[in-house]
């Protein structure tokens, strides 16, 4: 399909070109120019208060199902994965959307990121370099993920790799052609992966960096992938995750995705989140000493979602004195520089057609970037992704993962904030108690709150009391659409629920019909 795109903002490395159309033909930029680069037969796209940027790319996530598809949802058209298993690559390639993998990183046995993942391949020192990276490059890996972070950055002791076998990695991956992205988390770490020859640090030190610091790095040639959002996954004053009260953002959410939010939103926090002044300090600052820095979100951890994500993160780099132009070259031309994407991340002729419009002019407002009105991957409208079984595979997904790393923190700290089941005497389930910011909730088997934050004791006296009996009462429900109607539970388990509507103008089974917990909100009370 042939299409031009007339009488918009086309920014280009962060600067507006003189030209105001884009033609697009087999996928590529064809012509740009004015209204007369048209041809017979084209479609022709309404740019009128719009501007068109090279399709967004995420530097730094965690492949679940699905999640390229969820990302093209909010104009991101490319991913680059920092560390995933082998079979999660197969089968989101098997989906068609086009992205980037370190397949699995090199760690120490029990390193990060051990608790996140199944049983994986272990680096035990300089010897292991040359057959771990074959392996790699053998499973399609288009560059290296490192980790050397020993935990002290957040008073943690966990097992790294030393700056040996950091030096021999680098260097196999370099023979082979593969740009070497390092985990660190402090300044020290920076450093000494930077003299070891890594080329990308995968996030800014958390800790405030040196003068002489920034110089090293800057000297080294090494790029930063920024991943200031991270602090969104930390509830903001509203008391729930900072994305949730993004009106543009949460428009074009998944209602599933927006579950995982609203549930996350009501998990243990520590009582002091960091704020990430170092890190946007440190990004800053990097900069100025001509280090590229990249865009990068690290979802899918707490709080952020593939896509919606990145553009949180633009808004931190500008929070943290980046320019708006600036911010868009960090999530456009610059990791497609960095990781050798040659066919992307810009605006000119014979370029890839991954591109996406938005209302108003970013250059002005970081946020209009959140105002998508069209996305392009080559040259081609993204699959439909909301309410689809890809969807729901990357929830269940990432829901199988939270539990996994859940139990592995229970068996390492045993004082870890968790959820508990409350039991009766005859081994019934009732409900359980969630540990949240402040105490303890009180919820359902499947998960909706019986009742307000209280103490422990107060929290397992409440589902002791109305944990079954609230099943007999009628509840709100709904499932994709904004309204909420009442409903009887007729069936509870912890994955899903058996209801029926009360409306009787709705066709549904006489017995009700069953729900997964992913595809339906639920309340006591009518919410506002």
């Amino acid at each position: 399909m042939a299409f031009t795109i007339l009488h918009t903002q086309l920014v280009d490395r962060g600067a507006t070109l003189t030209a105001d159309c884009l033609r697009v033909a087999d996928g590529r930029i064809a012509a740009i120019g004015g209204p007369e680069i048209a041809q017979p037969g084209d479609a022709l796209v309404d740019g009128a208060g719009s501007t068109v940027l090279p399709g967004l790319i995420d530097a730094h996530v965690h492949l679940v199902p699905g999640c390229t598809q969820l990302a093209a949802t909010f104009g991101v058209t490319t991913l680059i994965d920092q560390f995933s298993l082998p079979e999660v690559i197969e089968a989101e390639r098997a989906l068609g959307p086009d992205f980037r993998t370190s397949s699995i990183g090199a760690t120490a046995p029990g390193g990060h990121p051990t608790i996140a993942y199944p049983p994986f391949p272990y680096v035990t020192g300089p010897d292991d370099a040359k057959q771990f990276v074959a392996d790699r490059v053998a499973e399609g890996a288009d560059h290296l993920k490192l980790i050397y972070d020993d935990g002290s950055g957040a008073m943690l002791n966990i097992p790294t790799l030393d700056s040996a076998t950091v030096r021999a990695l680098t260097d196999e991956a370099h023979a082979h052609g593969l740009t070497v992205v390092a985990h660190v988390s402090t300044a020290a770490g920076a450093i000494t992966v930077a003299a070891c020859g890594g080329d990308v640090l995968a996030h800014a030190p958390s800790d405030l960096m040196s003068a002489s610091d920034v110089a090293a790095i800057a000297d080294a040639g090494v790029a930063v992938i920024a991943t200031l959002d991270i602090v969104d996954g930390f509830n903001g004053p509203s008391g729930r995750l900072p994305l949730l009260d993004e009106a543009e953002l949460m428009a074009r959410m998944p209602a599933r995705w927006r579950r995982v939010l609203d549930r996350q939103s009501r998990r243990w926090m520590p009582p002091q989140p960091p704020d990430g002044g170092p890190a946007r300090a440190n990004t800053l600052a990097l900069l100025r000493a001509g280090v590229p820095v990249l865009a990068g979100t690290d979802a899918p951890n707490p709080g952020l979602v593939f896509g919606a994500s990145l553009h949180r993160e633009l808004g931190h780099l500008v929070a943290a004195g980046l320019t708006p132009a600036e911010a868009l070259v960090a999530a456009t031309s610059a990791p497609a520089e960095v990781f050798g994407l040659a066919d992307r991340g810009r605006l000119m002729v014979g370029a890839r057609a991954d591109l996406v419009q938005v209302d108003g002019d970013p250059l002005a407002d970081i946020a209009a970037t959140q105002r998508v009105r069209r996305t392009w991957i080559a040259g081609q409208a993204p699959a439909h992704y909301a309410g689809s079984e890809t969807e729901q595979a990357g929830v269940l997904f990432l829901g199988e993962t939270t539990q996994r790393i859940v139990a592995a923190l229970k068996e390492q700290w045993p004082g870890f904030p968790a959820p508990v089941d409350v039991v009766r005497d005859d081994g019934e389930v009732l409900g359980r108690i969630v540990p949240v910011t402040g105490g303890w909730l009180p919820t359902t088997v499947f998960g909706a709150a019986l009742g307000p934050v209280s103490d422990r004791d107060g929290a397992v006296e409440t589902v002791e009391r109305e944990g079954l009996a609230s099943l007999g009462e009628t509840w709100w429900a709904r499932t994709d659409g904004p309204d909420w109607q009442e409903a009887v539970l007729v069936e509870a388990q912890p994955d899903r629920v058996r209801l029926r509507w009360k409306d009787p103008l709705l066709e549904q089974p006489p017995s009700g019909r069953w729900y997964d917990v992913i595809d339906l909100d639920v309340s006591r009370t009518r919410p506002a």
